[in-house]
């Protein structure tokens, strides 16, 4: 008999992204089930043609994230406890760990509930719980409530790697919006400065200086991905460099987007979702980090792997995780962008290395 399970991980692009490993590993531990995952209305498009999903199901009922736009009104919630309830699940995975988020976990009705444990409440909203450690690997935490399973044992080598799944036609159709882009240089470099919190923001003169330092040493076509509301700010980035740019903020929506990073050589980012998404499509990706913790949601270690966090570790206020006691984000403001330079020089050297190419063939 086929399982109905539901994993709960609606709200930002970074945590729906990061849930990918959880997904595979249940495959794995239930192959015959059904998994729905409930999915906020703009992240949710980044597990669309997951072969491992039967249903996403997105849940809108507030417009919380400045990036959140839809046509239709948002519903309530308990029009989704409704919804939820009438699908008769036989196992909720919540891998949010608000209080709403819980009850709504037990409102479904499952037999099998789990989650995080953050206060006694959570003992009746879950069957079983694990508890919640802040400095644990975001990937790695969501991979201890699916140890909570009865079909996990200690002899399972989980997968923490990231992915995401285009179509023939998303993978084509970028080939020929990148091909009339007309770039003849051979690095192809992503820069995401834009951020959903101000604090995390990296100087756009830091930017500015290293695309200017790199494209003295390389060839490179640094590209900028965004939406609508981003496209005056890297205009602004555009004209403190001193090579031609790509903004195509506004320009492709989120698949198009996740299309285009597959085809990126180097990646610098702030902590954001793009980040996540570019270390899912495989490309070195530097995350510049300020208030928050890179243990939690910096690049996970594996074979291969060339992404790193880059932060300033001398700093005893930081992770503040926005309860800064600062003026000046000096966690950001003092981040030298020289030592973001020698980070990306290392990793394309690693490519001459690799590739038998010389410095010239950049």
């Amino acid at each position: 008999m086929t399982q109905r399970i539901l994993i709960i991980r609606y709200r930002f692009i970074g945590d729906t992204i990061l849930t990918v490993p959880f997904i595979k590993n249940l495959k794995i531990l239930y192959p015959d089930s059904s998994i729905d995952v409930l999915v906020g209305p703009q992240s949710g498009k980044v597990l669309e043609n997951c072969p491992l999903i039967n249903n996403l199901i997105v849940f809108d009922t507030t417009r919380y994230h400045k990036y959140d736009s839809q046509e239709s009104p948002p519903k309530t919630f308990w029009f989704y406890a409704k919804l939820l309830a009438s699908h008769k699940y036989d196992i909720v995975f919540c891998l949010k760990r608000s209080l709403g988020a819980k009850l709504l976990t037990y409102l479904t009705g499952a037999k099998e509930r789990y989650g995080y444990k953050i206060n006694l409440l959570d003992n009746i909203f879950l069957t079983k719980s694990t508890d919640f450690n802040d400095t644990t690997n975001e990937i790695l935490s969501t991979l201890d409530v699916l140890k909570l399973s009865p079909k996990y044992n200690s002899r399972i080598s989980l997968d923490n790697k990231l992915e995401y799944w285009l179509n023939n036609d998303e993978e084509n159709n970028i080939i020929k919006i990148q091909s009339s882009l007309v770039s003849n240089n051979d690095i192809k470099l992503l820069i995401h400065a834009a951020c959903a919190h101000e604090d995390k923001a990296y100087p756009l003169d830091y930017f500015a200086q290293i695309i200017n330092e790199l494209a003295k040493k390389y060839k490179i076509t640094p590209y900028f991905t965004g939406s609508e509301i981003d496209f005056n700010l890297y205009q602004e980035l555009q004209n403190k460099v001193t090579i031609p740019c790509f903004n195509l903020s506004g320009k492709l929506d989120l698949r198009q987007s996740m299309a285009l990073y597959r085809h990126m050589d180097l990646a610098i980012c702030t902590d954001s979702g793009p980040g996540h998404l570019l270390q899912a499509a495989n490309i070195p990706t530097l995350v510049l980090f300020g208030p928050t913790d890179p243990k939690r949601w910096g690049p996970v270690e594996y074979d291969g792997n060339l992404s790193q966090a880059v932060y300033r570790s001398d700093l005893e206020c930081r992770p503040c995780n926005y309860y800064k006691t600062c003026q000046y984000r000096e966690c950001l403001t003092q981040l030298n962008p020289d030592i973001v330079i020698g980070k990306a020089i290392n990793i394309i050297s690693h490519f001459i290395k690799n590739s038998n190419m010389s410095n010239q063939n950049y």
